[in-house]
């Protein structure tokens, strides 16, 4: 439905689409499920032909969203079928397509996690030098960092010269987590290269010792973390 529409957006016929390649039979009943009456397939199986017969469940797809008989019939007779040569084509048209739409979608993805790092950085400004003053003296001996795949104690005083910190809440059972953190990662070392004030702090939500030490080792993190044993000592961090 995205390719569609967005043709619509971009000014573009149905007609205009018939330049482009011939259309396979999930993509016909996308179109019936996107809205277009049956007759309006049919034209569009008239002017860029079929590249496929529907197998068992594209025709029962077709049947859920309204296909005629007409239409059904003119997809299974072969009446408007490509040659092999075309239908070939056609695939690796739409292969390509699909690789395209998934590397733009992930760029996608990727500016949008950006832009939420810098986001969540700016925002912990208003939360950090008020809670930093609170927490500060605190967790000077219960804080630890991962290097080479060894945790141990973090410097007492590795927040002393910090001006902004941010708490990064995440977990290991997590599944999105566990994918947005190397992103984060890449983030912290390109700011602290260039802004060394600032400091991010890990506060595990996992169940286990075991699988915080494993989260952190596996994604490499790089900043400070909360020692697992101490995190039930801060529960004003569960408020923010």
């Amino acid at each position: 439905m995205r390719f569609l529409v967005c043709l619509f957006v971009a000014g573009c016929s149905l007609t205009a689409v018939a330049e482009l390649r011939p259309l396979s039979s999930q993509e016909a009943s996308l179109m019936l499920r996107s809205g277009y009456s049956s007759d309006t397939v049919l034209h569009e199986i008239e002017q860029r032909r079929i590249v496929d017969a529907p197998d068992p469940a594209t025709k029962k797809s077709l049947l859920e969203f309204g296909a005629s008989q007409k239409l059904l019939s003119a997809l299974e007779s072969g009446q408007y079928r490509t040659d092999a040569a075309e239908a070939e084509r056609a695939k690796q048209e739409a292969a390509a397509a699909s690789v395209r739409r998934e590397a733009q979608a992930e760029q996608t993805h990727r500016d949008a996690s950006r832009a939420l790092q810098e986001q969540q950085v700016r925002a912990a400004a208003t939360t950090a030098p008020t809670l930093g003053i609170a927490l500060t003296g605190a967790l000077k001996d219960k804080l630890v960092r991962c290097r080479d795949g060894t945790i141990s104690p973090a410097d007492a005083n590795a927040l002393e010269s910090k001006k902004l910190v941010a708490f990064y809440f995440s977990a290991h059972w997590c599944a999105p987590c566990r994918k947005f953190t190397p992103q984060l990662v890449d983030y912290y070392n390109h700011v602290v290269a260039s802004h060394p004030e600032f400091e991010l702090i890990f506060v595990s939500y996992d169940k286990s010792r075991f699988n915080w030490e494993t989260y952190m080792r596996d994604t490499k993190m790089p900043w400070l973390a909360i020692d697992f044993d101490h995190l039930a000592d801060f529960p004003q961090l569960k408020q923010l």
